[in-house]
Protein backbone atom coordinates (compact mmCIF):
# COMPACT_ATOMS: atom_id res chain seq x y z
CA UNK A 1 0.00 0.00 0.00
CA UNK A 2 1.23 3.49 -0.84
CA UNK A 3 -0.15 7.01 0.73
CA UNK A 4 0.31 10.25 -0.37
CA UNK A 5 0.07 13.53 1.09
CA UNK A 6 1.18 17.12 -0.02
CA UNK A 7 3.24 19.77 2.00
CA UNK A 8 3.96 23.41 1.95
CA UNK A 9 7.09 22.60 4.12
CA UNK A 10 9.03 19.22 3.55
CA UNK A 11 8.41 17.31 6.71
CA UNK A 12 11.26 16.73 9.19
CA UNK A 13 10.27 13.44 10.59
CA UNK A 14 7.51 12.06 8.70
CA UNK A 15 7.85 8.35 10.83
CA UNK A 16 5.90 11.24 13.83
CA UNK A 17 3.07 12.28 11.36
CA UNK A 18 -0.39 11.06 11.55
CA UNK A 19 -1.81 8.72 11.13
CA UNK A 20 1.87 7.00 11.51
CA UNK A 21 2.83 7.77 15.12
CA UNK A 22 -0.68 6.21 16.25
CA UNK A 23 -0.01 2.60 14.07
CA UNK A 24 3.55 1.77 15.63
CA UNK A 25 3.17 -1.26 14.53
CA UNK A 26 3.66 -0.47 10.67
CA UNK A 27 6.48 0.66 9.66
CA UNK A 28 6.55 2.93 6.00
CA UNK A 29 9.79 4.07 3.81
CA UNK A 30 9.34 7.70 2.96
CA UNK A 31 10.10 8.81 -0.51
CA UNK A 32 9.61 12.83 -0.94
CA UNK A 33 9.73 14.74 -4.70
CA UNK A 34 9.23 18.26 -4.83
CA UNK A 35 5.95 18.51 -6.82
CA UNK A 36 5.18 22.57 -8.01
CA UNK A 37 5.57 24.63 -4.60
CA UNK A 38 5.11 21.60 -2.61
CA UNK A 39 6.52 18.59 -1.13
CA UNK A 40 5.06 15.06 -1.57
CA UNK A 41 5.43 12.43 0.75
CA UNK A 42 4.82 9.15 -0.23
CA UNK A 43 4.79 6.32 2.43
CA UNK A 44 5.42 3.03 1.26
CA UNK A 45 3.64 0.32 3.45
CA UNK A 46 4.30 -3.47 3.16
CA UNK A 47 0.99 -5.55 3.38
CA UNK A 48 2.60 -7.45 6.29
CA UNK A 49 2.90 -4.92 8.50
CA UNK A 50 -0.51 -5.57 8.86
CA UNK A 51 -0.40 -9.12 9.80
CA UNK A 52 0.32 -8.27 13.51
CA UNK A 53 -2.51 -6.23 13.51
CA UNK A 54 -4.64 -9.38 12.94
CA UNK A 55 -6.49 -10.28 16.30
CA UNK A 56 -7.57 -6.92 16.57
CA UNK A 57 -8.97 -6.80 13.37
CA UNK A 58 -10.61 -10.19 11.58
CA UNK A 59 -7.99 -9.98 8.86
CA UNK A 60 -5.38 -8.57 6.85
CA UNK A 61 -7.00 -6.27 4.67
CA UNK A 62 -9.51 -5.36 7.18
CA UNK A 63 -6.72 -3.61 9.41
CA UNK A 64 -5.31 -2.01 5.97
CA UNK A 65 -8.74 -0.68 5.43
CA UNK A 66 -9.09 1.15 8.65
CA UNK A 67 -5.24 2.29 8.45
CA UNK A 68 -6.54 3.93 4.80
CA UNK A 69 -9.69 5.44 6.14
CA UNK A 70 -7.92 7.24 9.29
CA UNK A 71 -5.12 8.39 6.79
CA UNK A 72 -7.99 9.79 4.58
CA UNK A 73 -9.16 11.77 7.15
CA UNK A 74 -5.44 13.44 8.00
CA UNK A 75 -5.63 14.20 3.87
CA UNK A 76 -3.31 11.17 2.93
CA UNK A 77 -4.48 9.47 -0.50
CA UNK A 78 -4.22 6.32 -1.64
CA UNK A 79 -1.55 6.26 -4.53
CA UNK A 80 -3.75 6.53 -7.51
CA UNK A 81 -3.09 3.48 -9.69
CA UNK A 82 -6.14 3.02 -12.14
CA UNK A 83 -7.69 6.24 -13.83
CA UNK A 84 -10.39 6.53 -17.00
CA UNK A 85 -10.62 9.77 -19.06
CA UNK A 86 -14.02 10.94 -19.17
CA UNK A 87 -15.69 13.67 -21.90
CA UNK A 88 -18.83 15.18 -22.58
CA UNK A 89 -20.90 17.07 -24.67
CA UNK A 90 -24.26 18.46 -25.62
CA UNK A 91 -26.04 16.92 -28.55
CA UNK A 92 -29.26 18.47 -29.58
CA UNK A 93 -29.81 19.46 -26.04
CA UNK A 94 -29.06 16.31 -24.64
CA UNK A 95 -26.27 15.27 -22.67
CA UNK A 96 -24.00 12.39 -24.03
CA UNK A 97 -21.04 11.36 -22.01
CA UNK A 98 -18.38 8.88 -22.34
CA UNK A 99 -15.88 7.04 -20.48
CA UNK A 100 -12.66 5.44 -21.82
CA UNK A 101 -11.59 2.86 -19.00
CA UNK A 102 -8.56 -0.03 -19.72
CA UNK A 103 -8.49 0.92 -23.92
CA UNK A 104 -12.21 0.01 -24.07
CA UNK A 105 -15.03 3.47 -24.73
CA UNK A 106 -18.57 3.27 -23.15
CA UNK A 107 -21.12 6.15 -23.96
CA UNK A 108 -24.12 7.06 -21.65
CA UNK A 109 -27.03 9.48 -22.13
CA UNK A 110 -29.10 11.71 -19.64
CA UNK A 111 -30.82 9.09 -18.40
CA UNK A 112 -27.94 6.38 -17.50
CA UNK A 113 -25.08 9.09 -16.25
CA UNK A 114 -25.39 7.95 -12.81
CA UNK A 115 -23.90 3.91 -14.41
CA UNK A 116 -21.36 6.40 -15.73
CA UNK A 117 -20.28 7.88 -12.42
CA UNK A 118 -21.09 4.99 -10.61
CA UNK A 119 -18.20 3.11 -12.78
CA UNK A 120 -15.58 6.45 -11.70
CA UNK A 121 -16.09 5.52 -8.05
CA UNK A 122 -14.55 2.66 -8.40
CA UNK A 123 -11.40 4.20 -9.54
CA UNK A 124 -8.90 6.64 -8.70
CA UNK A 125 -8.46 9.32 -10.93
CA UNK A 126 -10.99 10.79 -13.64
CA UNK A 127 -9.03 12.29 -16.67
CA UNK A 128 -10.50 15.23 -18.22
CA UNK A 129 -8.62 17.70 -20.64
CA UNK A 130 -11.16 20.85 -19.75
CA UNK A 131 -13.00 21.05 -16.23
CA UNK A 132 -16.46 22.38 -18.09
CA UNK A 133 -17.15 18.76 -18.72
CA UNK A 134 -17.26 17.93 -14.89
CA UNK A 135 -19.97 20.62 -14.02
CA UNK A 136 -22.26 18.18 -16.47
CA UNK A 137 -22.26 15.66 -12.80
CA UNK A 138 -21.02 17.85 -10.43
CA UNK A 139 -24.36 17.55 -8.64
CA UNK A 140 -24.92 13.71 -8.68
CA UNK A 141 -20.92 13.02 -7.65
CA UNK A 142 -19.28 15.89 -5.77
CA UNK A 143 -16.67 13.68 -4.60
CA UNK A 144 -15.39 14.17 -8.26
CA UNK A 145 -13.17 17.65 -7.36
CA UNK A 146 -11.16 15.46 -4.85
CA UNK A 147 -9.99 12.93 -7.90
CA UNK A 148 -10.30 14.60 -10.92
CA UNK A 149 -6.73 15.24 -13.09
CA UNK A 150 -7.46 18.47 -15.37
CA UNK A 151 -5.00 18.44 -18.26
CA UNK A 152 -5.69 22.16 -19.65
CA UNK A 153 -4.89 23.19 -16.14
CA UNK A 154 -1.43 21.39 -16.30
CA UNK A 155 -0.81 22.95 -19.73
CA UNK A 156 -1.63 26.03 -18.55
CA UNK A 157 0.69 26.23 -15.51
CA UNK A 158 3.90 25.71 -17.50
CA UNK A 159 2.51 27.86 -20.79
CA UNK A 160 0.78 30.22 -19.89
CA UNK A 161 -2.38 29.10 -21.69
CA UNK A 162 -3.87 25.77 -22.98
CA UNK A 163 -5.24 25.35 -26.59
CA UNK A 164 -8.23 23.84 -27.26
CA UNK A 165 -8.60 20.20 -28.37
CA UNK A 166 -9.23 21.29 -32.07
CA UNK A 167 -5.75 22.29 -31.95
CA UNK A 168 -4.36 19.61 -30.21
CA UNK A 169 -6.12 17.27 -33.07
CA UNK A 170 -4.31 18.97 -35.58
CA UNK A 171 -1.04 18.60 -34.02
CA UNK A 172 -1.67 14.91 -33.54
CA UNK A 173 -2.93 13.65 -36.63
CA UNK A 174 -6.37 12.60 -35.33
CA UNK A 175 -9.93 12.51 -36.39
CA UNK A 176 -12.16 14.83 -33.96
CA UNK A 177 -15.30 14.04 -35.22
CA UNK A 178 -16.66 11.70 -32.61
CA UNK A 179 -16.78 11.47 -28.63
CA UNK A 180 -15.01 8.60 -29.06
CA UNK A 181 -12.29 10.53 -31.18
CA UNK A 182 -11.86 13.12 -28.15
CA UNK A 183 -11.72 10.46 -25.78
CA UNK A 184 -8.81 8.89 -27.47
CA UNK A 185 -6.85 12.11 -28.35
CA UNK A 186 -7.55 13.10 -24.07
CA UNK A 187 -6.01 9.74 -23.17
CA UNK A 188 -3.12 10.05 -25.21
CA UNK A 189 -2.01 13.65 -24.33
CA UNK A 190 -1.10 11.41 -21.11
CA UNK A 191 1.95 10.97 -22.88
CA UNK A 192 4.88 13.27 -22.67
CA UNK A 193 5.61 15.75 -23.39
CA UNK A 194 2.52 17.23 -24.67
CA UNK A 195 2.89 18.69 -28.03
CA UNK A 196 0.64 21.97 -28.33
CA UNK A 197 0.95 25.03 -31.02
CA UNK A 198 3.12 26.79 -27.90
CA UNK A 199 5.40 24.72 -27.63
CA UNK A 200 5.99 21.20 -25.69
CA UNK A 201 5.52 20.87 -21.80
CA UNK A 202 6.32 17.53 -19.70
CA UNK A 203 3.00 17.30 -17.43
CA UNK A 204 2.75 14.93 -14.37
CA UNK A 205 1.77 11.63 -14.15
CA UNK A 206 -2.05 11.55 -13.27
CA UNK A 207 -1.11 9.93 -9.97
CA UNK A 208 -0.01 12.89 -8.65
CA UNK A 209 -1.98 14.69 -6.36
CA UNK A 210 -5.13 16.71 -7.91
CA UNK A 211 -5.40 19.24 -4.13
CA UNK A 212 -3.15 21.77 -3.31
CA UNK A 213 -0.51 21.55 -0.33
CA UNK A 214 -1.46 22.63 3.00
Amino acid sequence: MKVQKLFREAPQSPNLLEPFVSWQEISPRFEEKRFDDCYLLIADISEDNFDSLVGIFQSREEAMGAFLTVAMEQGWEEVPETYCVYHAQEVGGKLVAGLMFDGQISTYEQTTVEQMVQVMAKLHRVVVYSYDVVTYIKDIYPEIDQKVFVLARRVAKVLGRAPELEELAKIYCMPLQSLEDKLRLIDRLLENPVRTPYGEVNIPPFSYPVVDCE
